[in-house]
């Protein structure tokens, strides 16, 4: 049987304060690893030690100061060097930027305190450097372990703020760093052996210079600013790692100002400087080879039960979101899927766990179809549609999904997430709409046929028969038999629209382009034949392109029709402009009859009656608006000057190229 692992972090019952351990269930099969809380503990032994080697330093100071400082030196340069190689051989477990760069930087510190050791006045190593020569070495290193530490802060800091900031730490990066910095410790030591241009720290009898007491002061405004950061990016730290880090540097600020105050070099603020020292790398040491070296398996589980708490809160999210939810590898493997999937598939998590979604597949959809939602996501892009699938039942199910890869920092797919939503009932529910939608209009197109073939054969009677009492009647009763006539033709005309509406309604046909001058040279020569009385004119343009549906024609008629019948000039006057405008044609039809009555101008806007829509031209009108505005245009009216009235038809272009137009008279 497989063993589940299960990591609390906080006090615990069961837990005692400070302390791990590990407890096995024997019977449900689960290990628990508790972490209590994190807090330094030192045992009475390491206590004493501690003490006593710190006494026994104290005492040794004041016998032989040489001894002293080089115990002092070595300490902390083997504690330089062990960060450093703790560091280097497990850079694939750091994810603290500030811990990877303090590693690399140790190395160089170690070097320049070890040459500082070998420099010191007594060592023999350098007899005629003198007093100074130490010095400057010791303010060199200095400024490498503050300025590092300040780069270090820095870089952390940035990083907690930016996700988006995440430098990969691994041997190249640690290996250019590192040759960074030699080029910069190797320039710095070149001026204090080769070239002799690195400022004076200490004169013999007077102690030392300006340049290092204001070096110090200057190293401890570095650290301070270093502490400041690392405070606002602590919690990327385990607390004791924090507080020991933190404790260093404050130690490393008290060595500074204490090394501000000595005249000689065995003086006793020397001495404590190196104490504060010794104490700032042994803190160090604790934060860092201690904790790395004798506790890695706490720090081990510390990081799997942060990732683990992060694991069930998106778990939670994932569940709690209403969506089923599943995450692929970039191979399509399936990695992870939520509790919607597997009530929404009836596949278990561990059924469906490493395998292809294909287990899904309901044989609805062809090899294209998925080479084209694979395309689609392989490419970076968000693929969304409707998907067949298949129960593990075997029941079939209709699912809206959204899938879209997700990428590392360098934009390369890691995996695949699909969100899901199970759409069957609704689409049920579409179709029963759908079908009952189809039936009614089969009826009303079946009504609308047999009341138009009624009204046509009832009028026609209706007509003839009053045509025939024309005929024969005195002129009071021929006259009213002609207003029948007249009437009955009005009403056949309103059933032609009325079969034209359905039509358009019904059947709609697709846009597509169509040359302007052509619509408009046939719509000018057909009504002109029609009516021989009416002046209509076309105003000179070039030919363009528009997109719309071919009934453009149709409304086109209807205007210019409507101008010439509704007319109460003998010969009636039209003309026809065309232009361009911010990519889009207006057809501008203008006319010098009495005007359209504003109740017929409303059939466009949606306050319209019944009554404005029925009369004489308004279903012409609304025809045409219907027309316009499938064709992606708009319809508006205005005035004429002196009188009539314009319709503006202003319809999509077919292509963004600008041509000329004339413009209409003003």
């Amino acid at each position: 049987m497989s063993t589940v692992s299960h990591l609390w972090i906080g006090e615990l019952p069961t837990a005692r304060a400070g302390r791990f351990f590990h407890r096995s269930d024997n019977n449900s099969g689960c290990e628990n690893v508790v972490i209590g809380p994190d807090r330094p503990t030192v045992s009475m032994t390491s206590a004493l030690v501690l003490i006593g080697g710190v006494s026994a330093l104290y005492v040794v100071q004041f016998r032989n100061y040489l001894l002293f400082h080089g115990l002092v030196e070595v300490f902390s340069i083997l504690v330089a060097f062990s960060v450093f190689i703790l560091s280097w051989h497990a850079i694939e477990d750091i994810e603290s930027p500030f811990i990877a760069v303090m590693g690399v930087s140790y190395l160089f510190i170690g070097g320049v305190d070890l040459l500082h050791t070998l420099a010191y006045k007594g060592m023999g190593v350098f007899p005629e450097a003198g007093a100074d020569l130490p010095t400057q070495l010791w303010i060199f290193g200095r400024y490498v372990e503050a300025w590092s530490l300040l780069g270090a802060a820095l870089l952390g800091f940035v990083a907690a703020r930016r996700t988006s900031v995440d430098v990969q730490w691994d041997e190249r990066t640690l290996s250019f760093l590192a040759a960074a910095y030699a080029l910069v410790v190797g320039i710095g030591l070149s001026t204090v052996f080769v070239f002799d241009v690195f400022p004076t720290t200490y004169v013999e009898g007077s102690g030392l210079t300006s340049f290092k007491i204001s070096s110090e002061y200057g190293i401890v405004g570095l650290l301070a600013i270093t502490l400041a950061l690392l405070y606002g990016f602590r919690e990327r730290f385990a607390t004791r790692v924090y507080q020991l880090l933190a404790a260093s540097i404050v130690l490393t600020m008290g060595a500074e100002l204490a090394f501000t105050f000595y005249v000689d070099v065995y003086g006793i603020s020397n001495a404590v400087g190196h104490f504060f020292k010794m104490g700032s790398f042994y803190l160090v040491y604790l934060a860092v080879v201690k904790t790395g070296i004798r506790d890695p398996q706490k720090t081990l589980y510390r990081e799997i039960a942060r990732r683990e708490a992060e694991t069930r809160k998106f778990k939670r999210a994932a569940d709690y979101s209403g969506h089923a939810i599943m995450i692929t590898d970039a191979e399509g493997t399936i990695q992870y899927v939520n509790q919607s999937w597997e009530e929404m598939t009836g596949y278990s998590a561990a059924e469906a766990t490493g395998r292809n979604p294909h287990i899904l597949s309901s044989g609805e959809h062809d090899d294209r179809f998925y080479e084209e939602f694979w395309g689609t996501i392989q490419n970076g892009e968000v693929w969304e549609g409707e998907i067949i699938n298949e129960r593990k039942n075997g029941e079939r199910f209709v699912i809206s999904q959204t899938a879209a890869p997700i990428v590392d920092d360098d934009e390369e797919i890691q995996h695949f997430v699909a969100v899901n939503d199970d759409i069957t009932e609704q689409k049920a529910y579409e179709a029963e709409l759908e079908n009952d939608l189809q039936r009614s209009v089969t009826q009303l197109q079946v009504l609308g046929r047999v009341l138009r073939h009624n009204i046509r054969n009832e009028m026609s009677v209706i007509i003839g028969n009053a045509e025939t009492i024309a005929e024969d009647a005195s002129d009071d009763v021929a006259q009213r038999a002609s207003v029948i006539v007249d009437e009955g033709n009005r009403v056949l005309e309103h059933a032609e629209k009325q079969r034209e509406i359905v039509e358009l309604l019904l059947e709609p046909s697709n846009r597509r382009p169509l040359s302007l001058a052509e619509v408009i040279e046939s719509v000018s020569e057909e009504l002109q034949r029609r009516h021989p009385e009416a002046a209509i004119a076309v105003e000179e343009f070039e030919d363009v392109q528009v997109r719309t549906l071919p009934e453009i024609e149709q409304a086109l008629t209807e205007v210019v029709e409507n101008a010439i019948v509704h007319s109460d000039r003998e010969h009636p006057a039209v003309t026809i402009a065309v232009w361009s405008v911010d990519g889009r044609v207006e057809v501008r039809v203008e006319d010098d009859g009495p005007g359209i009555p504003a109740a017929e101008q409303r059939v466009i806007s949606e306050d319209a009656d019944i009554s404005a829509l029925l009369h004489s031209s308004g279903m012409g009108l609304w025809l045409v608006d219907q027309i316009v505005a499938k064709s992606g245009g708009v319809l508006h009216f205005d005035d004429a000057d002196p009188r009539g009235s314009v319709v503006t038809l202003a319809l999509p272009r077919a292509s963004a190229e600008k041509k000329h137009v004339v413009s209409p008279p003003r």
